[in-house]
């Protein structure tokens, strides 16, 4: 099964970032749908069902000794640059939630994450508006979309469908607990 650890986004914010993802949805974009926004912490790929336990004992060992925290939402991006935009994102201020990306990343299988911390909230099929686009995300790069708390992961599972990935949460990981 196709595996991911995850930070799922409160549904206050949730509202909030998908009004600001309708100013792309004129151009040719793939909104990630409300339901589905999330800060991965670690993309697993293919893991096996015997695999789980290892890897439920490993996150469980990690978020005993982890305390809950805030992050703030800010900023907004654009990879791999603003003059080729394939995917735009939100930004984190926050070392703790920097330090949890790099602990779970480095406790699972798997190559690293490289990639800092962000939440995908719109892939770019095509160059066209690139523009248009570029200036929104401009209008953002300093914008401050909120604060959320940090209290638990998730082990999520993710089924591929002609209309879009489906999440089902596997187990929920408290930090400090």
């Amino acid at each position: 099964m196709r595996c991911f650890i995850a930070v799922d986004v409160p549904e206050e914010l949730k509202k909030k970032i998908a009004g600001i993802q309708q100013e792309f949805a004129s151009f040719d974009t793939k909104l990630v749908e409300k339901k589905n926004l999330h800060f991965t912490l670690k993309f697993l790929g293919e893991i096996n069902e015997n695999s789980i336990k290892d890897i439920a004992q490993s996150i469980a060992g990690l978020t005993k000794n982890t305390k809950p925290f805030n992050i703030q939402l800010s900023g907004m991006g654009a990879f791999p640059s603003l003059s080729y935009i394939r995917v735009i994102w939100i930004g984190v201020l926050s070392d703790d939630f920097i330090s949890l990306h790099k602990n779970v990343s480095r406790l699972l299988p798997g190559k690293p994450e490289k990639v800092t911390p962000h939440l995908t909230i719109t892939r770019v099929r095509s160059p066209r508006g690139k523009d248009i686009i570029a200036k929104i995300v401009k209008k953002y790069e300093n914008e401050s979309f909120g604060t959320m708390p940090v209290d638990k992961i998730t082990l999520k599972k993710s089924t591929l469908t002609p209309k879009g990935p489906v999440y089902e949460g596997i187990k929920v990981f408290e930090l400090g607990r």
